[in-house]
């Protein structure tokens, strides 16, 4: 549980966002990890957190100190580098990589001080352009660009960069598996070096500056005599160094110049002398190790679980056979797709893309358990029994599980499509009043479940990624398909297909609510609209705790409709930015409506309360750095929970405004 930086509003935050990299300050005082939250500091003697910066935007990308380890350079999603003074906490200077490249190409990917410190490189996560600037102003010296032509269609994600000692060359990896070295002063590339078969991952210069070593994703490393190729155009020639590597390798420099190597190799971490070729020392772990980062000075190895990063990063000194310290990452989660409160309002539990659900003591703010669904599926589906002994999850490949929430080792029950089609997009459940349980899947049909046995099952179309909604009374069940662009009731004892709803885009100004100016651009946008292009569902469908209103996500608005004669009652018109709707909750008292908004490019997303009988917006929260995808209230309607694609839970105070 953490409070650093919590939005206003906010009494706590629940994880510290997907996990994305780890790095050293130059003097090795200072950890620095990022996620999709901001950029956490540790002391690395304790480890220790003692600060985290960046979280305006969040979607941290990378982050590098300067050789004096006086700034931070931070690096998002979006193309943003800002420059942070280490010691003010503040930013300092802000540069931007082009804007005009289609979603996710402007990524920061890489960040690298020149030595002297005065100049800072960039790289995206294609083979697009590398950027060069003086941080101190912003300005920017250099653009290196390759042909189009050579781009990939499939970028690899990581582009690696290296200056030289003495900081007039700069080398990065360009297309077909080639490196370009480009000389700043001159702002041109003098050379091409071609040799490697596979997409070329870490580079590194020598201290004397005459050799650049590159190796690729499968371990190959080359050695390029940089005095000989300074002055060609382009050059096949290098050595070969020997490797015990069969995965992605870290290089590093002791301060006395002997090279380094550290690759995975049949399950462990190997670490060896390439220009002798000589074996040094084999770390084992039980996580399957892999190699993340060096130190710059001691070189401490950082080593994680393989690919997963697991629950820990483990530091070694090279010279040791065991990790001196260990860095939990457990509350670096994946994304959040679903979140539930108890009957009794002591328990969240929430379901992450990983496959894991998390169990939280509310009072105590405390993980009380984590527990899998057996696979990797994601978990985009939550609610307890009515009695809150038992948890019913839905997963992303259908797989439907009941799990007894004080023995979690083994699932109670489990279901799957009974259709291979249906193994595809997902499952969603929702508890009876009784007890039983309705289990929605992908392209498919609608179970209802006593226990393990199956009460009844009908067909719900053949839409992608269902959201259900049981009525108070559970007698009926709301279907929101996204694919189909479809809003039913059912019948949960006879599977009869009830209504459907009313999707048509309302062109009456009474039924608006927001602020005037939306609405009246919407409108306009309405009148320009053929009577049979609907309003695009993107999000959940929900009955009031009173059973009297239905509400709806929909593209560009949130739709109530009267539950029992299913006309539209009401539209709100959420602003610029938070008009894709992604999650929606009622309050226990039925008065309220909270909705939370997916990405739209926008720095944070929305969560807004709305009051029902008035359209009112009353309240704003901002805090998530991309979609909020789950809502919910605890039973008492003190709390508001979100869950968020950034990894992070928050919750809310909601006791000012209910």
């Amino acid at each position: 549980m953490s409070r650093w930086a919590l939005p206003e509003g906010a009494i706590a935050r629940l994880g510290q966002g997907i996990f994305s990299g780890i790095t050293f300050s130059m003097d090795e005082s200072t950890v620095a990890t990022w996620s999709r939250l901001g950029v956490w500091l540790y002391d690395a003697a304790t480890l220790t957190l003692f600060d985290l910066l960046a979280t305006e935007r969040g979607w941290i990308t990378h982050v590098a100190f300067s050789p004096n380890d006086a700034l931070i350079a931070v690096g998002n999603q979006d193309g943003d580098i800002k420059v942070w003074d280490r010691h003010t906490q503040r930013y300092v200077s802000k540069m931007e990589r082009v804007r005009n490249s289609p979603l996710n190409c402007n990524s920061v990917n890489r960040l690298v001080f020149s030595p002297d410190g005065h100049l800072l490189a960039s790289s995206g996560g294609r083979y697009d352009s590398v950027y060069v600037w003086h941080h101190e102003s912003g300005e920017q010296v250099a653009e290196f660009t390759v042909d189009e032509s050579l781009k990939p269609r499939f970028p690899p994600g990581f582009i690696p960069l290296s200056f030289s000692p003495d900081g007039t060359l700069l080398a990065a990896a360009t297309p077909e598996h080639t490196i370009s070295i480009w000389d700043l002063e001159a702002k041109k590339r003098i050379a091409y070096l071609k040799g490697h078969v596979d997409l070329v991952a870490e580079l590194i210069f020598s201290p004397c500056g005459q050799f650049l070593t590159s190796a690729d994703r499968n371990g190959i490393l080359h050695e390029w005599d940089v005095h000989k190729i300074a002055e060609m155009a382009s050059a096949v020639g290098f050595s070969e160094l020997p490797t015990y590597a069969t995965g992605p390798t870290k290089l590093a420099y002791f301060t006395d110049g002997t090279f380094i190597a550290a690759g995975n190799h049949e399950s462990t971490v190997t670490l060896w002398d390439p220009k002798r070729g000589n074996k040094l020392r084999t770390l084992r772990s039980e996580r399957c190790p892999f190699p993340v980062c060096f130190s710059p000075q001691t070189l401490q190895l950082v080593l994680s679980g393989k690919r997963d990063l697991s629950d820990e990063i483990q530091l070694w000194d090279i010279g040791e056979t065991s990790p001196q310290r260990s860095l939990s990452i457990r509350e670096y989660t994946s994304p959040c797709g679903a979140v539930t409160f108890s009957p009794d309002g002591k328990i969240l539990a929430a379901g992450h893309w990983n496959g894991r659900i998390c169990l939280w003591d509310i009072q105590r703010l405390k993980r009380l358990k984590t527990f899998g669904t057996g696979n990797t599926s994601a978990v985009n589906s939550l609610d307890f029994s009515p009695c809150g002994k038992q948890l019913a999850s839905g997963a992303s490949d259908s797989t439907i599980k009941i799990w007894d929430i004080e023995k979690v080792e083994v699932p109670l029950a489990a279901f799957t499509a009974d259709q291979k089609e249906d193994q595809v997009w997902g499952a969603c459940v929702a508890f009876l009043p009784s007890g039983g349980l309705v289990c929605a899947y992908s392209k498919g049909h609608l179970s209802v479940w006593d226990g393990e046995k199956k009460r009844t099952a009908f067909p719900i179309g053949t839409a992608r990624r269902p959201k259900i909604s049981v009525s108070p009374d559970g007698k009926q069940v709301a279907v929101a398909h996204f694919s189909e662009n479809q809003a039913e009731l059912y019948d949960v004892e006879t599977g009869q297909l009830l209504v459907e709803l009313c999707l048509a885009k309302e062109r009456e100004p009474a039924k608006y609510s927001g602020d005037a100016l939306r609405v009246q651009a919407y409108l306009r946008l309405v009148k320009k609209t053929v009577e049979r292009n609907p309003a695009q569902v993107v999000g959940p469908i929900i009955f009031s705790p009173c059973r009297t209103v239905i509400a709806g996500g929909l593209l560009g608005e949130i739709r109530l409709w009267d539950a029992t004669t299913y006309e539209v009652l009401k539209v709100f018109c959420p602003p610029h930015g938070c008009q894709r709707v992604g999650a929606l909750t009622f309050s226990p008292c039925g008065r309220y409506l909270v909705s939370g908004a997916s990405w739209m490019n926008t720095d944070q997303m929305s969560i807004r309360l709305w009051e029902v009988a008035t359209g009112e917006n009353i309240a704003t929260f901002w805090g998530h750095s991309t979609d909020v995808q789950d809502l919910a209230f605890s039973p008492d309607g003190t709390l508001l929970v979100s869950g968020s694609y950034d990894g992070t839970l928050l919750l809310w105070d909601m006791k000012p405004y209910l």
